[in-house]
């Protein structure tokens, strides 16, 4: 007998390890979380701390795929982040957000505009 395992549009498996994808909003990754995951065992809730970077890797114990031999023995769940970034922000959301960049200037983060890969290097200041 022979069993056959179809391949999932989200989920990949990689031994014991199920991978996939999240896409969080920068709020999210800013300020953290939490939110419902597929998993092979249905929803979950995943916590994202705040500060989460992109391409960060958040993992579920015991959400991957049962040890041969020892069923209660199972990997993990792994998610990869990806943030998103708006397009684009209303009025007060650009007003907030320059705010805060503002906060942070006066705060002693330089905040470079010039463009280019030596754009920070040459420029005056």
């Amino acid at each position: 007998m022979f069993l056959t395992v179809q391949p999932h549009p989200q989920l990949r498996r990689e031994g014991t390890t199920i991978h996939s994808e999240i896409t969080l909003n920068y709020l999210q990754a800013i300020l953290g979380d939490t939110i419902e995951v597929d998993t092979v065992d249905g929803q979950r809730q995943l916590e994202i701390p705040a500060g989460t970077q992109p391409g960060a890797v958040l993992t579920l114990q015991g959400m991957g795929v049962p040890r041969l031999g020892n069923p209660v023995a199972r990997g993990n769940h792994q998610f990869t982040v990806k943030v998103q970034l708006p397009s684009k922000l209303s009025a007060e959301e650009r007003e907030l957000l320059e705010g805060l960049a503002g906060h942070h200037t006066r705060r002693g983060h330089k905040h470079h505009h010039k463009s280019g890969l030596f754009g920070g290097l040459f420029g005056g200041h």
